[in-house]
């Protein structure tokens, strides 16, 4: 850069860059009496000055002069270009502050870009207001009230497809280019005219003459109906076949939670969707249907999920897993009652007052003795009554 440049020479020449300038953009043909003529027009009125040197640059093959100055640069009377031979030539001066760097190297990209310091102040969404006092051609930049950033001048550029069966230099694959295109369409905030037209400037060939052709028999067509089309025309069948399987593959595992079975789920619900020609947003309905026929719910979360299927409100991931996991919490949390309560009632009938044995062993001592067939009838009637309350005490228990 030309500043690296003015600060490298002013080092080698025991010269402090504040006093000091670098005038670059000077044809090679130009003469030495006509380089003294350009800057004496250009700088005397300014500041008294003397030549230091001259040399070729080679990476704009034109030349550079550093001018010494009898006092340190003034920022507000200096010129940042003069008129010379062949144009303008640039005058360079160490930046004031890190923040004079910042514009300095900003500058001279966007002079690269082709670019000037109004088109990001424009982009920026600001104004500029000229102050009293203040020299002519400067301004002060006021910021506007609060808006969404515009994004119709600076933007990513998409990758290149073509479609083609062997992409040329510089073009993506289907599948790489689909991925940056989805990210991007979901990060821009721009109209839908507009994500067209950057949509169409990443297209070459085959690729373009197909959305071109599609527009045309439909003007209504967005964007994501156009990656649809693309998708069923370029996308890998293989992969879709496999992703496809996957899915049907995963299944809940026997005694696991619906939550997990979800998580499980999405990444290769996900793959699936991708690589198939049915648009992102239909993941949804497509997690629901499949939730509802593969996984072992209870029936009141099975009446939930039934609802929003036939009203056709598919809730997002995170929604439905936030549902899920509220059931089976208060699920769990019936389960430990129903424990508590089963312990309770095994413990209720060994519960008896400290004389109960006493009195029963005297009122024995009072019955008349029985014959053995009737101590064993009544045995056998106890032998039977047990099991029963017991089944009916548990069944009573779990429901």
């Amino acid at each position: 850069m030309p500043v690296n440049l003015l600060e490298d020479w002013c080092k080698g020449m025991d010269l402090d860059p504040r006093k000091a300038l670098l005038i670059v953009g000077v044809p090679v043909e130009c003469s030495e009496e006509e380089i003294k003529e350009t800057l004496r027009a250009g700088l005397q009125p300014l500041c008294a000055y003397r030549v230091l040197g001259r040399m070729f640059r080679r990476e704009d093959s034109s030349k550079a002069v550093l001018i010494g100055l009898a006092a340190q640069v003034n920022y507000a009377t200096v010129p940042s270009q003069i008129p010379g031979k062949g144009g303008t030539w640039e005058v360079v001066v160490k930046p004031r502050n890190p923040d004079d760097e910042l514009i300095n190297r900003l500058n001279h990209f966007l002079k690269a870009e082709g670019r000037r310091m109004v088109d990001v102040v424009k982009t920026l969404g600001y104004i500029t207001r000229p102050e009293e006092g203040q020299p002519k051609g400067l301004a002060q930049v006021r910021p506007p009230d609060p808006q969404p950033l515009q994004e119709s001048m600076w933007y990513r550029k998409l990758k290149v497809f073509s479609g083609s069966t062997s992409p040329g230099p510089g073009e993506e694959n289907f599948e790489a280019w689909l991925e940056q295109v989805t990210q991007m369409m979901q990060m821009w905030r721009v109209c839908e005219v507009e994500k067209q037209r950057r949509l169409l400037e990443s297209l070459r060939g085959p690729a373009l003459s197909i959305v071109r052709m599609l527009r045309a028999n439909s003007g209504s067509m967005t964007v994501a109906q156009c990656l649809d089309a693309l998708k069923q025309i370029f996308g890998n069948k293989d992969n879709y076949r496999t992703a496809r399987f996957q899915l049907l593959q995963t299944l809940q595992k026997p005694g696991g939670k619906v939550s997990a079975f979800l998580l499980r789920l999405e990444p290769v619900l996900q793959n699936a969707v991708r690589h198939s020609p049915l648009p992102v947003r239909s993941a949804d309905m497509i997690r629901l249907k499949y939730t509802l026929a593969q996984a072992h719910v209870s029936t009141g979360l099975r009446d939930k999920l039934m609802v929003l299927d036939q009203r056709g409100c598919a809730p997002p991931f995170l929604e439905l897993m936030q549902l899920v996991r509220d059931v089976e919490e208060w699920q769990t949390a019936a389960a430990v009652t129903r424990e508590k309560q089963r312990q309770r009632s095994r413990g209720a009938p060994g519960r008896q007052h400290p004389g109960a044995s006493a009195q029963v062993r005297a009122g024995a001592s009072l019955l008349p003795l029985q014959p053995e067939r009737a101590v064993g009838a009544r045995t056998a009637d106890t032998e039977e009554t047990i099991p029963r309350e017991s089944v009916r005490s548990a069944w009573q228990a779990g429901r």
